[in-house]
């Protein structure tokens, strides 16, 4: 009884982990692990369309900040000219660390610019 009132909880000897708790614990661990694993393979993925109602660098600005904003893994947007300089049709580009972005959602993510600025096509470039 002496010596445990001289010697202190954290420094007394303590039972090994239970067989359950270690298979717990490396299981968590590895399903972490998986995830992600799974959510980053470490690819950029490039996204081209197109974009209409662009028409000056602050436009272009005002897209790339919103999708940028409310998209996930966002890289870079860039919004370059059309077939022709007066072309209304200006080129889309994002470059994302991950998939899964679409048309609708890069369209929703424009929020209330959506009324003035219209994404006519979205597609992944492989």
């Amino acid at each position: 009884m002496l010596d445990k009132i001289l010697i202190p909880a954290f420094l007394r000897p303590h039972p090994p982990p239970s067989m359950k708790h270690l298979l717990r614990t490396l299981a968590l661990a590895l399903t972490a692990a998986g995830i992600s694993l799974a959510a980053d393979d470490g690819k950029p993925v490039t996204y081209e369309g197109k974009i209409t109602g662009v028409v000056c660098i602050s436009c272009k600005e005002h897209v790339a900040g919103a999708l940028k904003q409310r998209l996930p893994d966002i890289i870079s947007v860039d919004v370059k000219p059309g077939e022709t300089p007066e072309a209304e049709e200006k080129k889309l580009i994002i470059v994302a660390g991950g998939g899964g972005i679409t048309k609708e959602a890069a369209i929703e993510a424009l929020g209330t610019y959506a009324k003035n600025y219209t994404i006519t096509s979205l597609s992944r470039k492989d």
